[in-house]
């Protein structure tokens, strides 16, 4: 699962998983991603059965967005994988090194 997952989708499950569920507009706005991208998005999330539209129940105009378990359980792996690498690519590095660059990395604009 985790091997199929896009950086679009993986930041999608990453977010749902720290803000819990929100409407298409909310995640559109938080992944920064253009409402025409984030329709095609959540299309492929949700045919891949990653995430769920419901139904909002204070305004039946709009869907609510959240993680399926399947989702959930495709974060979690893509997570292992991502650690896995970082720890190979963070290999040469003393934690003290590893400290300064995530300072550094945390200096940088999102």
């Amino acid at each position: 699962m985790a091997e199929r997952l896009s950086l679009a989708e993986f930041a999608l499950l990453a977010r749902l998983a720290e803000d819990g569920p929100a409407s298409q507009r909310e995640l559109g706005s938080r992944l920064r991603k253009d409402p025409a991208d984030m329709v095609r998005l959540l299309d492929a999330a949700e045919a891949g059965g990653l995430v769920r539209r419901t139904p909002d129940p204070f305004d039946r105009r709009r869907r609510v967005i959240s993680l399926t378990d399947d989702g959930e359980a495709g974060l979690r792996a893509a997570m292992e994988v991502a650690h896995e690498i970082q720890e190979e690519l963070l290999a040469p590095l003393s934690a003290a090194e590893r400290r300064t660059l995530h300072e550094l990395l945390g200096k940088l604009p999102t």
